[in-house]
């Protein structure tokens, strides 16, 4: 119970699930109410006991946005428009959770109006929804696939159509990480797994360079971080928490 291991070893970091699920009640307690985590909590026992009900009320499918946005599922790299060349690198498309986003987001204490945030490989554009009730200055998303950033594009409209936006600059852009220009001003980077080793020290060096002689903290929230070692041998960031039991690592500059 107390030992990490990975509910999915090729796509999941090991990490101390106890506290994890612990840390989800408390979470979903939080941001809705007893109830809906009472039946969370009971999903999660009858799953495991092979007598699944309730199961649309386990905590990682439990979601605000998901009754009115295009964010759910799993989508594997073959199902995706990615050219052959680029699959190596690239990982499947997998829903950020929203409230533990919240809960990171919101442990960082930091003045968002004074802060860009940025999701590298953002598909959908859960994550761009989830900040964009927060007043960053500006979130941005990055997407490889066109066929995800077009959903996501939808799902952000529909996010300022409803009112949702607190931030005036939402957007998700269609391109390829590694060559994504950072304006010079404090960020705050999000990563769920994206991409490997050989792209990702691509995306470091550019933060590295692009960020140069920010005084601010520069922030980078690694949800399922598979590359964590990739992240701690650049350099440019270290390690300040790591939430969830370990399924999140929080860095900064």
């Amino acid at each position: 119970m107390f030992a990490k291991t990975g509910r999915y070893t090729t796509f999941e970091v090991e990490h101390y699930q106890f506290r994890r699920i612990l840390r989800s009640f408390l979470i979903n307690f939080k941001y809705r109410g007893l109830l809906p985590t009472m039946l969370g909590t009971v999903a999660g026992a009858t799953r495991k006991s092979k007598l699944p009900i309730l199961q649309d009320y386990l905590f990682h499918r439990q979601s605000g946005l998901k009754d009115w946005l295009d964010i759910g599922g799993l989508i594997d790299q073959k199902d995706l428009d990615v050219p052959e060349e680029n699959r190596g690198s690239g990982l499947r498309y997998e829903a950020t959770s929203e409230y533990e986003l919240r809960y990171v987001l919101e442990s960082l204490k930091i003045p968002y109006p004074s802060y860009n945030f940025i999701d590298y490989g953002s598909g959908k554009g859960i994550a761009q929804a989830i900040a964009a009730e927060y007043p960053f200055n500006a979130v941005t998303g990055i997407e490889y696939s066109r066929k995800l950033h077009l959903i996501a594009e939808r799902n952000i409209e529909e996010v300022k159509r409803r009112g949702k936006a607190v931030c005036r600059d939402v957007t998700s852009q269609c391109g390829d990480a590694m060559a994504h220009e950072l304006p010079n001003m404090p960020h705050v980077i999000y990563l769920f797994n994206s991409f490997g080793a050989d792209i990702l020290k691509v995306v470091l060096d550019r933060i590295t360079t692009d960020l140069a002689g920010i005084k601010q903290p520069i922030y980078l929230l690694y949800n399922n971080p598979m590359q964590q070692e990739t992240v701690e041998e650049h350099g440019f960031f270290h390690l300040i928490a790591k939430p969830m039991g370990g399924k999140w690592r929080v860095y900064s500059s």
